[in-house]
């Protein structure tokens, strides 16, 4: 897990000034916080796509440090075998 620093920014100070908050948010994720709770995180929209866009079911549980070759099976024989009904 890769540590991320965060900045922390109280409601009002992001009322009073909003450009300083996205300038923070360019480099760091900035927690905002109500009554003393974190309430909202504002980030980049680069990374929002980066980590909380919808993804594939194989994109998220693919593992990247697999190549993508080809898998083919050996195909199974059904030609002795006997059926009942």
């Amino acid at each position: 897990m890769v540590s991320m620093k965060m900045s922390f920014m109280t409601g009002a100070a992001f009322n009073r000034n909003p450009s300083k908050a996205k300038k923070e948010a360019s480099e760091r994720p900035v927690v905002i916080t109500d009554r003393g709770e974190a309430a909202y995180v504002l980030v980049s929209y680069a990374e929002f796509q980066v980590n909380w866009t919808p993804k594939t079911l194989f994109e998220a549980l693919r593992d990247p440090s697999v190549d993508e070759r080809e898998f083919e099976p050996a195909r199974l024989g059904f030609d002795n075998r006997t059926v009942e009904f």
